[in-house]
C-alpha cells in the first residue's frame, strides 16, 4: 500500500489491499493477491471477507498492483443507500468504493461493488475523506477533490476541483485539518518525488503545500515560497505524510544518502514542524 496503514473500524475489523500474487481465495483458497481483504479480530485474526478486480489475472501479469495504493474508511452514512464504505485502488487508477459489510468477493463477469472511480493516473497513495469531499493525488497527476453525493451514496465521477500543481512519483497521500466537523478544513499534500534514492530522478527537499479543503484549487501556501529558504524541509522521503497534531504539521524528512553501499550521509534528515507563525 506504497507505506500506507490498514484502515481499521469501530468493530475492530481491519482492511487492506494486497499487490500481485497468487490467488484461489474464491475457490476457498488462502491466497489473495490483488485484492481487498478483511481480516476479523473477533477470535485471532481471520479474514471476514474480500474484494478481487474481475482483471485479477491480468493485473498480476502485467505487474498492475491493485494493492499499490492504500484502504480509506469514509465516515458512516446513516442516511445513504450504503452506511459502511471503504475506498482503494491501486496501479490502474480505479479507485474502487466497496460495501464494507459484503466487500463483493471475486467474479470475473463483473465487479460486485458500490462504484469504480477512475482517477486517472496510478496510484501510490492512500484518500483522505472530509466533508463530503475525496482528495487523492495519483502518479503524475494534480491533488484531486471528487465530491460525495450522501444521498445517492456515489462520488461524481469527474472531479469537482484540482490543483493547479502536479505531482510526480509518487503521487501524494494528503491529510486534513480543520476547526470542528465541517470549518476552515486545509488539504495537506507533500511533493516527494525528490526522494534521493537511485530510483529518484534527483536529491532534493520535501515539498509541503497546503489547499483550501473547499476548493482544492486554491492554494494557500507551501513551503518553497518563503525568501531565503525560511521554510524548506530536508529531503523528501517516498511516502512520507504530513501529520497534524497540536495545531502544527509534521513531517519527517532523511539525509542524502542515495543507497549506495556506503550508507553514508553529508546531509541528517530531520524533523520539520510547521505553524503559525508568531
Amino acid at each position: 500500500m506504497s507505506g500506507g496503514a490498514p484502515a481499521a473500524d469501530t468493530s475492530n475489523n481491519i482492511y487492506f489491499l494486497t499487490g500481485n500474487g497468487s490467488f484461489d481465495a474464491d475457490s476457498g483458497g488462502s491466497n489473495y493477491g490483488d485484492s481487498t481483504v478483511k481480516l476479523s479480530t473477533t477470535s485471532g485474526l481471520t479474514a471476514a471477507g474480500f474484494f478481487t478486480p474481475d482483471n485479477q489475472q491480468n493485473l498480476n501479469t502485467t505487474d498492475a498492483d491493485h494493492g499499490s495504493g492504500g484502504a480509506a474508511i469514509l465516515i458512516d452514512q446513516p442516511a445513504g443507500p450504503v452506511q459502511h464504505l471503504l475506498i482503494g485502488g491501486g496501479k490502474d487508477g480505479v479507485l474502487y468504493i466497496v460495501n464494507r459489510d459484503t466487500l463483493g468477493g471475486f467474479d470475473p463477469a463483473a465487479n460486485h461493488v458500490v462504484q469504480a472511480l477512475n482517477v486517472g493516473q496510478g496510484i501510490f497513495a492512500t484518500s483522505a475523506f472530509w466533508n463530503n469531499s475525496l482528495y487523492i493525488a495519483g502518479n503524475g497527476g494534480t491533488l484531486k477533490q471528487f465530491t460525495f453525493d450522501p444521498t445517492m451514496g456515489l462520488f461524481g465521477i469527474s472531479p469537482s476541483h484540482a490543483s493547479a500543481t502536479g505531482f510526480q512519483f509518487p503521487g501524494s497521500t494528503p491529510s486534513v485539518s480543520s476547526t470542528g466537523a465541517s470549518a476552515n478544513g486545509i488539504v495537506w499534500a507533500l511533493d516527494n518525488h525528490t526522494y534521493c534514492t537511485q530510483q529518484a530522478p534527483v536529491c532534493g527537499p520535501a515539498i509541503l503545500h497546503a489547499y483550501d479543503a473547499a476548493n482544492v484549487g486554491t492554494e494557500l501556501w507551501n513551503s518553497s515560497q518563503a525568501a531565503g529558504n525560511r521554510d524548506q524541509a530536508g529531503n523528501a522521503v517516498k511516502f512520507t505524510v504530513p501529520t497534524v497534531a497540536n495545531g502544527k504539521v509534521y513531517v519527517g524528512t532523511r539525509g542524502n544518502n542515495t543507497g549506495d553501499a556506503s550508507g553514508s550521509s553529508s546531509v541528517p534528515g530531520e524533523l520539520d514542524i510547521y505553524g503559525l507563525l508568531p
